[in-house]
């Protein structure tokens, strides 16, 4: 299964401390997933800005992450003007790549994500564990 990081969780992400996000960096280190990411101009900038430069390599060496960038422009242009969120980015990438998990504390993309992405579940909290399934990744 592959999951999309939302820019708002990035910093618990680079930390690695946090009882939420532990799960998740064990499901990754144990090969059971991915996180998918486009080279779209938006995820570039976010990824840019948090600084995660060093935490992507890293990733990317355990091969923990999947780029998914054709079609992704055109489906967030689609979306532009029709969601509660500005992060058409993110819900272009997980229908362009089927993804159905997001990890976000954003309540105007969850609400997006959960419209817009069939069977689409947000990961918050070490609650939603569950979620976390062997890989599926596209």
């Amino acid at each position: 299964m592959c999951i999309i990081l939302d820019a708002n969780v990035f910093s618990t992400f680079k930390k690695g401390e946090s009882a939420d996000i532990k799960p998740i960096l064990t499901w990754l280190n144990n090969r059971n997933g991915k996180i998918v990411y486009s080279t779209t101009k938006r995820f570039k900038e976010e990824w840019k800005k948090a600084k995660m430069d060093e935490w992507i390599i890293q990733r990317r060496r355990a091969d923990q992450f999947q780029s998914i960038s054709q079609g992704v422009q055109e489906k967030e242009n689609e979306l532009k003007g029709k969601l509660k969120s500005d992060d058409e980015h993110i819900i272009a990438l997980a229908l362009v790549a089927g993804v159905k998990v997001l990890v976000s504390n954003d309540n105007k993309l969850i609400q997006d994500f959960k419209e817009h992405v069939v069977q689409g579940k947000v990961y918050k909290t070490k609650q939603h564990k569950h979620l976390l399934t062997k890989d599926t990744c596209p």
